[in-house]
């Protein structure tokens, strides 16, 4: 029961001094919040642009497409077969209403684009997935597929995939780059913020110390709400960035229609966004503890 009241004591008095400067603290809640809005928008790019790389089968290296009324023993016995080679680590089966479904989701909304179109006229395709080494072997793999009598057509993902697998990794990096930014920018800002709060109570500090206040009682209300200002700018920043997102995609769904890509657009999801707000609260606790420790002995 100790520990709970004195945690319930530093959590009000973090909250009694956010209270009496409210603008200092509002400053820093949106100035973390822009800074939380550029990070939140690469990780969102970046989301996005792995989801349409994956919608257009770049995971995929090998796509066989097979001859109408294909024997199920057959096809059996072929995917077997298949699964066997070296680099092939498994092979999946695409049926017509599977292949409708990610051509419905790929074009979005739009009904009349798929007016006609039936799943039936849809061919049954086999997808090679391989390993990182199967480089190389891809062209020989596909040859002996299109050697094969229930084959019709074989795609191989070539140079195409591997620009889009480059520009995914170029997107990762700004990603982990504007982390480090924000996270430096954060850092400062909450730094600031707390030196100000500890210079502003500087008396009511003395006075703890003078009576044999504990580290948590000194340091405690000034970590937490430099927590809260990184919680609460990030939330801002998420919350912005759903607007904004929310606004702007019927018009993204329109232009990426026409890519086949309309349906692989998404938000972060909640893990996603639970992690950016986490990194916001965790940037603001570490940028209020070295602003306490600096002025302020354990």
């Amino acid at each position: 029961m100790n520990i709970i009241a004195a945690l319930g004591y530093v959590v009000h008095r973090a909250l009694r001094g956010m209270v009496q400067a409210p603008l200092v603290q509002v400053l820093a809640v949106v100035t973390i919040g822009v800074c939380m809005l550029l990070l939140g928008t690469v990780t969102l790019a970046w989301a996005n642009a792995r989801s349409i790389a994956d919608s257009w089968g770049i995971d995929v290296p090998i796509t066989a497409y097979l001859v109408d009324d294909v024997d199920p023993i057959a096809l059996t016995e072929l995917v077997a077969r298949v699964g066997t080679v070296p680099h092939v680590e498994h092979v999946e089966v695409v049926g017509p209403e599977q292949a409708m479904v990610r051509l419905r989701e790929g074009l979005g909304d739009d009904p009349a684009l798929l007016a006609g179109l039936e799943a039936e006229l849809l061919p049954i395709s086999l997808e090679l997935h391989l390993d990182s080494a199967a480089q190389a072997v891809g062209e020989a793999l596909a040859a002996d597929l299109r050697a094969e009598p229930m084959v019709e057509e074989v795609v191989v993902a070539g140079a195409w995939a591997e620009r889009a697998q480059n520009m995914l990794d170029t997107l990762r990096g700004l990603a982990l780059a504007a982390a480090a930014l924000v996270g430096a920018a954060c850092l400062a800002i909450v730094w600031s913020t707390i030196r100000l709060a500890v210079y502003a109570r500087r008396a009511e500090i003395e006075i703890l110390r003078l009576v044999g206040g504990t580290g948590m009682f000194v340091h405690g209300p000034f970590v937490i709400e430099g927590f809260v200002q990184g919680v609460l700018g990030t939330a801002l920043a998420v919350t912005l960035l759903w607007l904004g997102f929310d606004a702007a995609q019927p018009f993204l769904a329109e232009a990426f229609s026409l890519t086949f890509a309309a349906g692989s657009l998404r938000f972060l999801t909640i893990q996603e966004a639970a992690m950016l707000v986490a990194f916001g609260g965790v940037l603001g606790l570490l940028g209020s503890r070295a602003a306490v420790a600096r002025y302020v002995e354990a």
